[in-house]
């Protein structure tokens, strides 16, 4: 792997390629036999086999030890990147062809997002490109000082922080008591 073969990816001092893939051609076989289907209707299944044809060679997708990546497009360019800080959650979905044929669709979400951000499309062996983003995404989240990380979504609280949480917690836990007798009481 390395990153000349992909010109449209700046990597920063120290970030190294972890991962790249592409969508699968049998991920497209649907719309190709669509096309195929669609040839008598003057030619229209020849632009529908051509469109899918360049979508799947203009795709490319890059899981480095800082983000992952994904390039779509034919005559422009996008380029999305979502930092491994920065992903919530991943999954992904395989549809019968894509189990017996071993591909899928890595999803991931962000946090503060609404639902999947972005997703990798008829990536070959999509569990292990989810295993491949979930250990990069934990790892990211190491604490400079070397601890363990928290977990996603968590948050590290110092000992005097959680005291005095548990101490409003209760003062809390009191007034609600309180009420519920006065309530009661009534």
């Amino acid at each position: 792997m390395s990153a000349a073969a992909y010109d449209w990816l700046r990597l920063e001092d120290g970030e190294e390629l972890v991962w790249t893939g592409e969508p699968e051609l049998l991920g497209f076989a649907g719309v190709f036999a669509l096309g195929i289907v669609l040839i008598p209707l003057f030619g229209v299944g020849l632009l529908v086999i051509a469109a899918a044809y360049l979508q799947l060679k203009n795709t490319a997708y890059v899981i480095t030890t800082d983000s992952v990546f994904k390039k779509t497009g034919v005559l422009s360019r996008t380029v999305t990147d979502i930092g491994h800080e920065n992903i919530q959650d991943t999954g992904y979905r395989q549809s019968v062809f894509g189990r017996y044929f071993d591909f899928g669709t890595v999803q991931i979400s962000t946090a503060g997002g609404s639902g999947v951000e972005m997703s990798l499309d008829h990536v070959a062996d999509p569990i292990a490109v989810q295993s491949q983003l979930d250990a990069m995404a934990t790892t990211r989240q190491v604490d400079d000082d070397g601890a363990e990380p928290a977990g996603r979504g968590s948050v590290r609280i110092d000992e005097a922080t959680l005291e005095e949480l548990v101490a409003e917690m209760r003062a809390t836990r009191a007034a609600m008591e309180s009420i519920e007798r006065r309530l009661r009481d009534d």
